[in-house]
């Protein structure tokens, strides 16, 4: 019956100097801070479900039309992809669209096109993110680098869409010429920067 009572009287003590510090300790602020610094992402491009026209499928960042030239007239095949990268940018910022060739040009080296045939097809590219709708148009006028710079001035999240479009019979040279034998090329950019 005695260590009952000396079990007591130990938690009755250390009540009792928990009960004391208690009494004597104040609060003692501490700060907490972070830092989310400025960024954008853009992912890979993926193509837009049944969105294609005469395009085979994406391959990485690689997209191939089918068919350039109508095999009977021998002129620029219409064709049309819509495709897409999940992005986000959480600051006001930029959206460039660039054409590297201004239009699809032959790439094959040889002799400038014969008279009467065409070497490179016009295109265009539109462009949607958050509220921007944009339009580049690659006219295949010169061969030459083709911009749009779009400032956005708000963070914005979701996917950037870019829908290509090649007119049938378009060309550098006039409506329906033909296209002269090679391939043909142009590289795209997408790019998110700094305003």
């Amino acid at each position: 019956m005695r260590s009952g009572v000396v079990i007591v009287g130990l938690l009755t003590s250390l009540a009792a100097a928990g009960g004391a510090y208690a009494a004597t300790s104040s609060p003692v602020p501490m700060s907490v801070t972070a830092n989310a610094p400025q960024v954008c992402a853009v992912q890979q491009p993926v193509l837009t479900q049944g969105a294609l026209v005469n395009f085979q499928a994406l391959d990485g960042t690689n997209l191939r039309i089918d068919r350039l030239a109508d095999p009977a007239t021998l002129t620029t095949a219409a064709a049309s992809a819509a495709v897409s990268f999940d992005a986000v940018c959480n600051y006001p910022h930029r959206i460039v669209l660039e054409s590297q060739n201004n239009g699809l040009w032959r790439t094959t080296a040889g002799a400038p096109a014969p008279t009467g045939f065409a070497d490179a097809v016009p295109y265009t590219a539109q462009l949607t993110w958050g509220t921007i709708n944009d339009t580049l148009r690659a006219d295949a006028t010169a061969r030459r680098l083709n911009t749009d710079s779009i400032p956005v001035g708000s963070p914005t999240a979701g996917k950037i869409v870019i829908n290509l479009t090649i007119q049938a019979g378009d060309s550098n040279l006039h409506a329906n010429a033909p296209l002269i034998a090679g391939i043909y090329g142009d590289t795209l950019r997408v790019t998110v920067e700094p305003q």
